[in-house]
């Protein structure tokens, strides 16, 4: 079953003659299907590879008071005031990008900054732990999702604030964003990615 799975997937990916837009929703339930049918093993091989940053992202997981009407207006709010707090750090289209190589070490260039280390990934929980610098000293565990070509990095608030610190941001300069999101558990907040397809 596994095997009809991929050989579907990468069938998918040669289609040519199909309408684009039909293209891109028919790769994103192909790669959920998939990466179900693997056990996540998908997104394990499918996050290595070079990325460049695309937009802010907001998830919302498992809280019925932020699975109605207002869950919406809460994320483009806080996507809205995301894209103020990373335009402090240098973080915009053409000045961000995620490499995540197969021997487990990433390269994450921002403007003048560049964070470097290793990372880990858990295809049970789809949990990516990133350890900034030689000793590991800083710990970023988020979560790393795909969906056709996109990468998405969230994390929860803690995690968030601390790689905008580490990139040079003010906690004062956060507090917009954290300010909405602390009475709630179950938000993750982060960066949409889009995959760089070598020519």
């Amino acid at each position: 079953m596994k095997r009809i799975f991929i050989t579907f997937f990468a069938a998918l990916f040669t289609l040519t003659t199909v309408n684009a837009q039909w293209l891109d929703a028919l790769k994103k339930v192909a790669t959920e299907v998939v990466d179900q049918a693997t056990d996540g093993q998908l997104t394990q091989l499918a996050v290595i590879g070079n990325w460049t940053y695309s937009a802010p992202t907001v998830k919302l997981q498992g809280d019925d008071t932020l699975s109605n009407l207002g869950s919406t207006a809460l994320t483009s709010t806080l996507e809205s005031k995301l894209v103020s707090a990373f335009a402090k750090v240098g973080i915009s289209e053409g000045f961000c990008s995620v490499t995540f190589n197969a021997d487990g070490t990433f390269s994450m260039p921002v403007k003048s900054k560049s964070l470097t280390g290793t990372y880990t990934y858990n295809n049970t929980d789809h949990s990516l732990t990133m350890l900034v610098g030689q000793s590991g000293k800083i710990d970023l565990k988020g979560y790393a999702y795909i969906s056709g070509e996109s990468l998405q990095l969230v994390f929860p608030i803690n995690k968030f604030t601390q790689l905008l610190t580490t990139l040079g941001s003010s906690v004062s300069a956060l507090s917009s964003v954290t300010s909405l999101v602390k009475q709630y558990e179950n938000i993750y907040l982060g960066l949409s990615f889009n995959r760089v397809v070598a020519e």
